[in-house]
Order: structure tokens, then sequence, then C-alpha cells
């Protein structure tokens, strides 16, 4: 499998190219229960606090080719939890034609989960 992993000082991402899955996380610890947020899946752990984010058929979500994922110049992931909304926007850079294209993603829904309010922020580059 021809996946990519690059850890970062605020966590570590991975992208499957086979499944064209982008995985980030913020937290290394076990996933007990998932918040399916549009096609946006946010992970948590066994204190229901956020730890990652999985992003399916990502090279169709961003508009770009699945061997560019392979090699993103930058990935910026903004996930906010309220009382009652989770909100995540994803901003993923890469180079096309040696220069720097950046596509952006959000999605938003109820916090069905009672997740307790917090930010986190994940900057790989």
């Amino acid at each position: 499998m021809n996946d990519k992993q690059r850890d970062s000082q605020s966590g570590k991402f991975d992208y499957d190219l086979l499944n064209d899955t982008l995985h980030v996380r913020h937290v290394e610890c076990e996933c007990v229960s998932s918040m399916m947020l549009d096609d946006i899946i946010l992970d948590m752990n066994e204190d229901n606090k956020f730890i990652g984010v999985e992003v399916p058929k990502a090279s169709k979500k961003y508009g770009v080719h699945k061997h560019e994922l392979l090699s993103p110049i930058g990935l910026d992931y903004d996930i906010k939890i309220s009382d009652n909304v989770v909100r995540v926007e994803l901003k993923l850079t890469v180079k096309k034609r040696n220069h720097p294209v950046v596509r952006t993603t959000s999605a938003a829904g109820t916090n069905d989960m009672n997740l307790a309010p917090a930010s986190a922020r994940l900057i790989f580059k």
C-alpha cells in the first residue's frame, strides 16, 4: 500500500491511497467513538474528547489528485465544539505545477454526543 505518514509538533497525518482516506490524529490514543459531520468523521477517546479526524474520499472532497495527497505542503484543521454545535474547517495546501494551491472544506452538525466545549487546531507544514 502506498501510504504517506508524517508527524508534526501537533499530531500525525496518514493518507491511505488505496482507500482515498486522510487520517489526522491530534492525540495518539485509541478511538472509541466517532461523530459523522457530512462526509467528515471526528474521532473521540474514552473520555469523549476529540482526538482526530478522518476524511473519506479525500481527493474528491478537496478536488485534487490522489497522488497530491501523498505530499501536501500543509494541512490546517480547525475544530470547534460548543454546547449545541460541532464545526470543522479543513484546509489543504498542495503543489500544482510548482505553485501552492489551497483547498478548503467544512462541515457542521449538532452536538448530539454532548461533547464538552473545546477547540483544537492542527497545523502540518
